[in-house]
């Protein structure tokens, strides 16, 4: 008998240093929790670009719909790059452009102004219609798999020092826990270039500063493994 159940993942933006990346992940939580509850399997984008097997092996067997934030669509080229072709990709600047919304900027789910909560029902709508198209209007989450990870709620934040000023980058824990458990030495003679590599992915760093990241990265996974 066909199994006519469908599972369909969705790889929201994991940047906090833009608007567009609060309002992709506000829309995933209304559609899992209003508009198709029970449908949706939410990836972590830190832990999926640090290589956890897992998430690249669900976006690699199921359905994925990515919602990056703005055009340099990090989400995306990092799913293709690991685990090919998305279903489908959803950019929330082009969906709000087209909506003629413009939200406030505020970075905080805590702060949104009108506009704001229009542009979150916008995009909700786009990725429900996305969710219809592949499930065919019916499918559902399989029996014991979770609908929710670290991407529907604030994610870790963690801080290195760049030429003397502190950057916050959304996700490093994960992404460092992740590498850990791959096994992933401080004394690795590439531990530097790969760990930029991971977080250059849906992290913009300026071509001038990668070696000041590389160095920054590195001491900050050996600060993050000694503190156990």
């Amino acid at each position: 008998m066909a199994n006519d159940t469908q599972k369909v993942g969705i790889l929201s933006c994991a940047g906090e240093d833009i608007p567009e990346g609060t309002i992709s992940r506000l829309a995933v939580r209304k559609v899992m929790e209003e508009l198709r509850p029970g449908r949706v399997v939410t990836l972590c984008l830190p832990l999926f670009l640090a290589g956890d097997g897992g998430e690249r092996e669900f976006a690699q067997t199921y359905p994925t719909i990515t919602i990056d934030g703005c055009d340099k669509q990090c989400a995306k080229w990092g799913t293709e790059t690991h685990s090919g072709p998305v279903s489908a990709s959803l950019i929330v600047t082009d969906i709000l452009k087209a909506a003629g919304i413009t939200p406030s900027g505020a970075r905080s789910g805590r702060r949104l102004t009108e506009a704001d909560m229009a542009a979150v029902d916008a995009v909700a709508q786009e990725v429900a219609h996305a969710l219809d198209q592949m499930a065919g209007g019916s499918g559902e989450v399989a029996e014991g798999t979770s609908t929710a990870c670290g991407c529907a709620v604030p994610l870790p934040t963690g801080t290195i020092e760049i030429n003397g000023e502190s950057v916050k980058i959304s996700g490093l824990p994960l992404i460092f826990a992740q590498c850990r458990d791959n096994g992933l030495l401080p004394d690795s003679p590439d531990v530097s270039q790969r760990l930029l590599e991971v977080v250059t992915i849906y992290y913009p760093i300026d071509e001038q500063h990668a070696s000041a990241y590389a160095t920054a990265l590195r001491d900050a996974y050996t600060a993050f493994l000694q503190a156990g």
